[in-house]
Protein backbone atom coordinates (compact mmCIF):
# COMPACT_ATOMS: atom_id res chain seq x y z
CA UNK A 1 0.00 0.00 0.00
CA UNK A 2 2.85 2.42 0.73
CA UNK A 3 4.11 2.06 -2.86
CA UNK A 4 0.66 3.03 -4.16
CA UNK A 5 0.51 6.01 -1.79
CA UNK A 6 3.90 7.19 -3.08
CA UNK A 7 2.21 7.62 -6.46
CA UNK A 8 -1.35 8.54 -5.47
CA UNK A 9 -1.04 10.06 -2.00
CA UNK A 10 -0.74 13.73 -2.89
CA UNK A 11 -3.45 16.36 -3.21
CA UNK A 12 -3.85 16.19 -7.01
CA UNK A 13 -3.21 12.67 -8.34
CA UNK A 14 -6.60 11.16 -7.45
CA UNK A 15 -8.53 14.25 -8.63
CA UNK A 16 -6.62 14.04 -11.94
CA UNK A 17 -7.59 10.38 -12.31
CA UNK A 18 -11.19 11.22 -11.36
CA UNK A 19 -11.42 13.83 -14.11
CA UNK A 20 -9.95 11.39 -16.63
CA UNK A 21 -12.66 8.91 -15.58
CA UNK A 22 -15.24 11.66 -16.14
CA UNK A 23 -13.96 12.00 -19.71
CA UNK A 24 -11.78 15.12 -19.52
CA UNK A 25 -8.46 14.49 -21.25
CA UNK A 26 -6.82 17.79 -22.08
CA UNK A 27 -4.28 19.58 -19.92
CA UNK A 28 -6.27 22.82 -19.78
CA UNK A 29 -9.39 20.97 -18.61
CA UNK A 30 -7.44 19.02 -15.98
CA UNK A 31 -5.84 22.24 -14.70
CA UNK A 32 -9.17 24.03 -14.43
CA UNK A 33 -11.09 21.12 -12.90
CA UNK A 34 -8.50 20.08 -10.31
CA UNK A 35 -7.24 23.55 -9.43
CA UNK A 36 -3.67 22.30 -9.74
CA UNK A 37 -1.06 24.90 -10.69
CA UNK A 38 0.24 24.19 -14.21
CA UNK A 39 3.80 23.28 -13.15
CA UNK A 40 2.51 20.97 -10.43
CA UNK A 41 -0.01 19.38 -12.82
CA UNK A 42 2.77 18.70 -15.33
CA UNK A 43 4.76 16.86 -12.66
CA UNK A 44 1.79 14.83 -11.45
CA UNK A 45 0.85 13.82 -14.99
CA UNK A 46 4.45 12.77 -15.63
CA UNK A 47 4.50 10.71 -12.43
CA UNK A 48 1.18 9.01 -13.27
CA UNK A 49 2.47 8.25 -16.77
CA UNK A 50 5.73 6.79 -15.39
CA UNK A 51 3.67 4.65 -12.99
CA UNK A 52 1.66 3.27 -15.91
CA UNK A 53 -1.68 4.74 -14.79
CA UNK A 54 -2.10 7.07 -17.79
CA UNK A 55 -0.84 7.55 -21.34
CA UNK A 56 -0.04 10.81 -23.10
CA UNK A 57 -0.95 11.40 -26.76
CA UNK A 58 -0.02 14.47 -28.77
CA UNK A 59 -2.98 15.99 -30.60
CA UNK A 60 -1.38 19.24 -31.84
CA UNK A 61 2.09 19.86 -33.27
CA UNK A 62 2.13 23.67 -33.12
CA UNK A 63 1.93 24.39 -30.31
CA UNK A 64 2.57 20.93 -28.88
CA UNK A 65 -0.50 19.82 -26.94
CA UNK A 66 -1.33 16.52 -25.33
CA UNK A 67 -4.30 14.47 -24.18
CA UNK A 68 -4.13 12.04 -21.28
CA UNK A 69 -6.01 8.75 -21.04
CA UNK A 70 -6.30 6.04 -18.41
CA UNK A 71 -4.49 2.77 -18.96
CA UNK A 72 -5.91 -0.51 -17.67
CA UNK A 73 -3.94 0.12 -14.46
CA UNK A 74 -5.49 3.58 -14.14
CA UNK A 75 -8.98 2.22 -14.79
CA UNK A 76 -8.38 -0.30 -11.98
CA UNK A 77 -8.54 2.69 -9.61
CA UNK A 78 -12.28 3.17 -10.22
CA UNK A 79 -13.23 1.38 -6.97
CA UNK A 80 -10.75 3.56 -5.06
CA UNK A 81 -12.21 6.76 -6.54
CA UNK A 82 -15.77 5.60 -5.84
CA UNK A 83 -14.94 4.55 -2.29
CA UNK A 84 -13.25 7.87 -1.46
CA UNK A 85 -16.13 9.79 -3.04
CA UNK A 86 -18.75 7.92 -0.99
CA UNK A 87 -16.68 8.12 2.19
CA UNK A 88 -16.35 11.90 1.76
CA UNK A 89 -20.09 12.30 1.18
CA UNK A 90 -20.91 10.17 4.22
CA UNK A 91 -18.31 11.34 6.74
CA UNK A 92 -17.54 14.96 5.94
CA UNK A 93 -19.82 17.97 5.83
CA UNK A 94 -20.41 17.37 2.11
CA UNK A 95 -23.44 15.05 2.29
CA UNK A 96 -24.92 16.05 -1.08
CA UNK A 97 -23.49 14.11 -4.02
CA UNK A 98 -22.16 16.52 -6.64
CA UNK A 99 -21.84 13.72 -9.18
CA UNK A 100 -23.16 10.19 -9.46
CA UNK A 101 -21.48 7.37 -11.37
CA UNK A 102 -24.31 5.65 -13.27
CA UNK A 103 -24.12 2.16 -14.79
CA UNK A 104 -25.48 1.54 -18.29
CA UNK A 105 -28.55 -0.06 -16.64
CA UNK A 106 -29.36 3.33 -15.09
CA UNK A 107 -28.48 2.55 -11.45
CA UNK A 108 -25.87 4.41 -9.39
CA UNK A 109 -22.56 2.64 -8.77
CA UNK A 110 -21.54 1.83 -5.18
CA UNK A 111 -18.22 0.22 -4.22
CA UNK A 112 -18.50 -2.99 -2.21
CA UNK A 113 -15.85 -5.45 -1.03
CA UNK A 114 -17.00 -8.99 -1.70
CA UNK A 115 -15.64 -12.47 -1.11
CA UNK A 116 -14.15 -13.92 -4.28
CA UNK A 117 -15.79 -17.30 -3.64
CA UNK A 118 -19.24 -16.76 -2.13
CA UNK A 119 -19.73 -13.13 -3.31
CA UNK A 120 -20.97 -12.02 0.15
CA UNK A 121 -20.23 -8.44 1.20
CA UNK A 122 -17.26 -8.25 3.59
CA UNK A 123 -16.85 -5.76 6.47
CA UNK A 124 -13.93 -5.17 8.88
CA UNK A 125 -13.69 -8.00 11.40
CA UNK A 126 -15.03 -10.57 8.93
CA UNK A 127 -11.64 -11.58 7.49
CA UNK A 128 -8.09 -12.43 8.54
CA UNK A 129 -4.82 -11.16 7.10
CA UNK A 130 -2.40 -13.77 5.76
CA UNK A 131 0.98 -13.40 4.10
CA UNK A 132 0.82 -13.16 0.33
CA UNK A 133 3.65 -14.00 -2.06
CA UNK A 134 5.58 -10.90 -0.89
CA UNK A 135 4.82 -11.86 2.74
CA UNK A 136 6.03 -10.50 6.01
CA UNK A 137 3.09 -8.56 7.47
CA UNK A 138 2.15 -9.53 11.05
CA UNK A 139 -1.44 -10.68 11.44
CA UNK A 140 -3.65 -9.54 14.31
CA UNK A 141 -4.37 -13.23 14.87
CA UNK A 142 -0.73 -14.39 15.10
CA UNK A 143 -0.50 -13.98 18.87
CA UNK A 144 1.91 -11.04 18.87
CA UNK A 145 1.11 -7.81 20.66
CA UNK A 146 0.41 -4.99 18.17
Amino acid sequence: MSDALEILGDRYSLPILRELMYGFHRFTDLAALTGAPRTLLTGRLRRLEEAGAITRTQYSQHPPRFEYHLTAAGADLLPVILTLKEWGERHTGDHEAKTVFVHRCGAALHPVVTCGACREDVRPGEFVVEDGPGGGHPSATDGTDH
